[in-house]
């Protein structure tokens, strides 16, 4: 009975996780929809707002170090719920924004507190789940990003239309405290042998260095940095693709825009599960052939002239970056010490928002300087993904030395 109450829990936590993952991932597709009105209202240059957009992967990158390393030390219960409060609240104050300094300050709050979730996500996953459950708990978490996207691309481009950016912002931003106290409310009740845990990781003064030191490490950050540039560069700057050039209206893009994300959703799961059934040891391949095959659907978008098809493409596109975002984070799940698996992943997700910061700013100024030609910001994308297949050629990891864990918790 015992165990079915510690499975049941766990399973709670995860479900609670993916709700919050939802919302996280509406908050983040809601600025590059309401950025076509926001630039109207606040008469904003495509520079500036690259800047806006920009600015919440400045403080987003830098927090997932920050945040790696707050639930190593201090635990998920601390963490998670803050980071959401912390966020919801920023998105308030998104939509009470009345100058280019106030949307851009945030934006960067909003970015510190959703910079603490996805690495204290993998400290609960470490936590809770056997080695090779790990990559499909984690597909299940990030599967959020895909539905929050669909949903959120609805969602968003129709409270614009309706009641205006303002109110939407707002809306989030209540909606996300409501799941802060739910979340609160299902940690509390979950991990009772946790402080014993926390006090075993505060001792260790070496897991920062020891993460530092690792080269893996390294090729995971620089390979999360392109995946980001390619990803962001896209949700960034597709929403005014579509409408600037393609002449599409602001609900029917929303309509068209969910599609590739009710695909990722799937993939991500997908990606998960072969990657704890028949991919362990061989997570080389992954990042070799979705590299190539983001590369080339990306390429193939922006150059038909059909709509319908250039979402096939990229969704087609998304699926691939899916299965490279998911490789890039249960890589240290499986082979980096439990003890500094939040520290790690803060590092290597640094790296990803790095990408996610240069990446709407750089593209907002190639477009510009080709004269609001869009192909070259595409072929900066398309060449970023090509980064990700080079790096993955270095990636070396190997059953054997896979280190055990450990303890072990009943989930499997």
């Amino acid at each position: 009975m015992k165990t079915f109450q510690n499975f049941k829990k766990i399973y709670l936590l995860i479900g609670v996780l993916f709700v919050a993952q939802i919302l996280n991932f509406i908050d983040k597709s809601a600025i590059n929809f309401a950025i076509i009105p926001i630039s109207k209202d606040l008469k904003l240059s495509s520079e500036t707002a690259g800047l806006v957009l920009s600015s919440f992967f400045l403080a987003y990158g830098i927090m997932q170090f920050v945040g790696g390393y707050l639930a190593d030390k201090f635990g998920i219960k601390k963490v998670l719920p803050g980071a959401v409060i912390l966020w919801s609240i920023a998105t308030c104050l998104t939509g009470l924004s009345r100058s280019a300094f106030s949307l851009i300050s945030s934006r960067l709050l909003v970015g510190v507190g959703e910079g603490a979730y996805p690495a204290s996500c993998s400290v609960a996953i470490v936590d809770n789940f056997q080695r090779k459950a790990r990559a499909r708990a984690k597909s299940v978490i990030s599967a959020g990003a895909s539905v929050g996207f669909a949903v959120g691309s609805i969602i968003c481009t129709l409270l614009i239309t309706s009641i205006g950016w303002k109110w939407m912002f707002l809306f989030l931003g209540f909606l996300g405290l409501a799941i802060a106290v739910l979340l609160w409310s299902t940690i509390q009740e979950h991990d009772k042998k946790e402080e014993a845990k926390l006090q075993k990781k505060s001792k260790d003064k070496s897991i920062v260095k020891a993460s530092l030191k690792n080269p893996l490490v390294w090729k995971l950050m620089v390979a999360a940095c392109f995946t980001n540039m390619v990803f962001w560069g896209l949700q960034s700057w597709l929403p005014s693709y579509w409408i600037n050039v393609k002449h599409m209206d602001m609900v029917s893009m929303g309509m068209y825009s969910s599609v590739p994300y009710i695909l990722g959703f799937f993939s991500f799961l997908l990606s998960g599960w072969l990657l704890d059934k028949f991919l362990a040891g061989r997570e080389k391949f992954i990042f070799v052939i979705c590299g190539f095959l983001s590369a080339l659907f990306i390429y193939l978008m922006f150059n038909t002239q059909s709509i319908p098809l250039a979402f096939a493409y990229l969704s087609l596109s998304n699926v691939f970056l899916n299965a490279l975002n998911i490789t890039v984070f249960v890589v240290p799940m499986k082979y980096i010490s439990e003890n500094s698996v939040g520290t790690a992943t803060g590092i290597i997700n640094t790296g990803g928002q790095i990408g996610s910061t240069i990446t709407p700013t750089v593209i907002g100024y190639l477009i510009s300087a080709f004269n609001q030609n869009y192909n070259a910001a595409f072929m900066f994308l398309v060449a970023s993904s090509i980064v990700v297949l080079i790096i993955g050629l270095t990636v070396n990891t190997k059953r054997g030395s896979m280190e055990e864990p450990n303890s072990l918790q009943n989930a499997q």
